[in-house]
C-alpha cells in the first residue's frame, strides 16, 4: 500500500469514526430513559371512582413536556405521565414495551376498585320488603370509570396504533396535541432513515408518504379533539414544511376527518402545552357530554 492510499484509509477511518462517534453522542442528548409518574395513591380511596387521564409526551420528550397538564387536572382525574424513549425502537415496539403494559395496568386498579367495592358489601342494595338483593347495574361497573388520553406530537401518532390494535371498552376521550397525523415534512428529508442510530427507527414513520406507518392509521373510531399552534420557534424547519406550521408539524397535515379541530394562536409546537387556552379546550372537551352518550338520551326520550 502507497503512502497516498495509506493516508486516505487512515483519513476515511477516522472520518468515519468521527462521524459514528457523533451519532453516538447526539443518540445519547435525545434519549430519555423509561419511567413512570403517577399524581395519586393507588390506595386513595377517595379517588376511586375518579377517571384516569394518560400522558404521552412526542419524539425526543421528556414527562416534564407534560408537567403543566398534569398540574392542571391532577386534582380532578387520576394522572399517569409515561416518559418513553425514542431513539431506539419503532412505533410498534414502543406501543409494545411502554404504552401497553401501563393501560394493561389502569385496567387491572379499575377491576381491582370495582372488587373492592363489592367485597365491601357495595354491591348490594335493599329492596322494598326490606331484604339485601344483587345490584344489576354494578355488572358494569367497570365501564364507568373512563381512561382519558391527552397526546403530543409523535406520541399522537403512538395512541392511535395502540387504541387500534387495542380498542378499549372503557376509553373516554383523546386529545392531540400539535398531531403530525399524516406526517410532517421534516421526517421526508432524504438522510433521515439514513441515520437511525442518532434520529431513532421511528422518526421515518412519520413521514408524509403515503404507505408510511402514521399513514396507514386510519380515521380514529372514537371521540377526539385536535389542538395546535400556528407560529413557528423554528425558521429553519419552517423552510423545510410546505404551508403554515406550528414549527415542527403543517397544519393542514395534523388534520383529520373530525370537525373538532382548533388552533390555538401564537403558540408553537411546545409552548402550546402550557397555555391556559390549552387547558381549557382540555377541560371543556373533557367535560362535555360524550357524542355516543348524548344519542343513548335521545333514543330514551324517543321511546
Amino acid at each position: 500500500m502507497n503512502k497516498i492510499a495509506k493516508n486516505i484509509l487512515i483519513g476515511s477511518i477516522i472520518t468515519v469514526g468521527g462521524a459514528v462517534a457523533t451519532q453516538n453522542i447526539v443518540a445519547g442528548l435525545l434519549y430519555h430513559e423509561y419511567k413512570i409518574k403517577t399524581y395519586y395513591e393507588k390506595d386513595d380511596k377517595s379517588r376511586k371512582n375518579q377517571d384516569f387521564m394518560v400522558l404521552l409526551h412526542g419524539i425526543y420528550g421528556k414527562s416534564s413536556d407534560m408537567e403543566s397538564i398534569a398540574q392542571k387536572f391532577k386534582n380532578d382525574y387520576r394522572i399517569i405521565n409515561i416518559q418513553y424513549p425514542t431513539t431506539k425502537e419503532t412505533a410498534e415496539e414502543i406501543v409494545e414495551r411502554y404504552i401497553k403494559p401501563n393501560i394493561e395496568d389502569v385496567n387491572g386498579q379499575i377491576y381491582a376498585d370495582n372488587l373492592h367495592r363489592k367485597i365491601e358489601n357495595q354491591y348490594y342494595e335493599i329492596d322494598e320488603n326490606g331484604k339485601r338483593k344483587e345490584k344489576t347495574n354494578d355488572e358494569n361497573a367497570q365501564k364507568n370509570v373512563k381512561i382519558n388520553f391527552v397526546a403530543h406530537s409523535m406520541g399522537t401518532g403512538i395512541l392511535r396504533y395502540y387504541l387500534k390494535e387495542n380498542p378499549l371498552e372503557n376509553l373516554g376521550k383523546v386529545v392531540f396535541i400539535s398531531p403530525p397525523s399524516h406526517g410532517s415534512h421534516l421526517a421526508d428529508v432524504p438522510f433521515v432513515d439514513k441515520l437511525p442510530v442518532m434520529l431513532g427507527k421511528v422518526v421515518p414513520q412519520f413521514s408524509t408518504k403515503k404507505d408510511s406507518f402514521v399513514n396507514q392509521l386510519g380515521e380514529p373510531n372514537y371521540n377526539y379533539m385536535i389542538l395546535i399552534g400556528n407560529k413557528t420557534n423554528n425558521p429553519l424547519y419552517s423552510m423545510i414544511i410546505r404551508g403554515k406550521d406550528d414549527g415542527m408539524v403543517p397544519l393542514e397535515t395534523a388534520k383529520m376527518k373530525s370537525d373538532n379541530f382548533k388552533i390555538i394562536n401564537n403558540t408553537t409546537h411546545t409552548s402550546i402545552l402550557k397555555d391556559n387556552r390549552t387547558m381549557k379546550e382540555i377541560s371543556d372537551f373533557l367535560k362535555s357530554p360524550d357524542i355516543k352518550e348524548n344519542d343513548e338520551k335521545k333514543d330514551d326520550k324517543t321511546n
